[in-house]
């Protein structure tokens, strides 16, 4: 799938009763299925944007970050999610997959 495809993003379930987003891409494709998490964090998001980690903070404090960010923190400021399905349709399922892959 390339970047300028829409994928079908949904909202489903894990068999163990987490939600998860339901990615699939469009109908000129052939791509399975894929589950990926509904945020992550915003470490992983600069990650995916080819951001440093430590620019991508100040810009989520300032208000902009290129994504919408949400703030988790205990304290404001201090820790971001940004959803995944805006990160996708930005650069694609494939870069987001690879980069919330696990380590082997």
């Amino acid at each position: 799938m390339t970047s300028n495809e829409r994928p079908d993003v949904q909202a489903g379930m894990d068999p163990l009763g987490d939600i998860v987003l339901t990615v699939r891409g469009d109908g000129n494709s052939n791509a399975p299925d894929y589950e990926l998490p509904p945020t992550v964090p915003l470490d992983s998001a600069a990650r995916i944007l080819d951001m440093d980690p430590a620019d991508a903070l100040v810009q989520a404090r300032e208000g902009l970050f290129p994504e919408r960010v949400i703030d988790v923190g205990d304290e404001p400021g201090t820790r971001f999610s940004v959803p995944v399905a805006p990160l996708i349709r930005r650069v694609g399922l494939d870069r987001v997959r690879e980069a919330l892959r696990p380590a082997e």
